[in-house]
């Protein structure tokens, strides 16, 4: 079997071209609203939106609510006092000395009960 080469037509080549750009483009021009369309919300954006609170005004004892996504987180600026009382076992609690950790290992403290070890 033989193979004849045969000169490349340029007017083919350019149409080829041409009509492959203008494909690639309407792709891009019809899919852009609809890649658009699934990013957040601004109301969606402005739930998430971290809330900025200035600690320093909180005075010792003094409890602050503050609104987050539509519901209330409390800021408690703890006394020494209060601090101790964390500490000190309370039959207040369902299971004082639980072992079931309450709190990440990244967030807890010796102020957040999270297993015998915390007493």
């Amino acid at each position: 079997m033989s193979h004849t080469s045969r000169p490349v037509d340029l007017s083919k080549r350019i149409w080829i071209t041409s009509v492959t750009a203008a494909g690639a483009a309407g792709v891009v021009a019809t899919s852009t609203p609809f890649v658009a369309s699934m990013a957040p919300s601004e109301r969606a954006r402005a739930l998430g939106a971290p809330v900025e609170v200035d600690l320093t005004a909180i005075r010792p004892g003094q409890l602050l609510t503050v609104e987050w996504r539509g519901k209330p987180v409390w800021v408690l600026h703890r006394t020494p006092e209060m601090i101790a009382a964390l500490r000190a076992p309370t039959e207040r609690l369902s299971d004082p000395q639980s072992s079931r950790p309450q709190q990440p290992r990244t967030r807890a403290t010796s102020y957040a009960r999270s297993g015998p070890s915390s007493a």
